[in-house]
């Protein structure tokens, strides 16, 4: 494959994404720890916290990354693409920090959902235009 092909860009925000999972997913460990809470939450509204952080963003990365793949694998705009992924991970991140303050609904967390909703129809019409054109 020339490596105007390969879906760099999409390679990139897997890799930044992975990294925030990870470390999501170490504040579960840290909580699980400090709480003595293998399994579930055990009613304790931190562990839930961090169960939450870890899980949403975990709902919505991989299938944004297998939209972004799609789409530069079929050429899409490069530049657009670039964009989409930069204000997705500023979404997850957005959306990661408003679920870690009180009260629960807060400006970040609000931002990082109108984000991601943004990008996920932006990025579902130009998946479909491309996909039709394609045909």
């Amino acid at each position: 494959m020339h490596a105007a092909n390969l879906p760099v860009v999409t390679a990139l925000t897997a890799g930044i994404l992975i990294f925030i999972q990870m470390a999501l997913m170490l504040t579960v460990v840290v909580a699980r720890r400090r709480n003595r809470q293998s399994l579930s939450d055990g009613g304790n509204p931190a562990l839930l916290q961090a169960i939450r952080r870890h899980g949403n963003f975990a709902e919505n990365a991989a299938i944004f990354i297998a939209g972004f793949a799609l789409l530069e694998l079929m050429g899409g705009n490069r530049l657009g693409i670039e964009i989409m992924s930069a204000i997705f991970v500023a979404g997850r991140l957005s959306h990661a920090v408003g679920l870690s303050l009180q009260p629960p609904v807060n400006i970040y967390r609000t931002a990082g959902i109108a984000l991601t909703a943004f990008v996920g129809f932006t990025l579902a019409v130009r998946l479909v235009l491309i996909g039709l054109a394609n045909l």
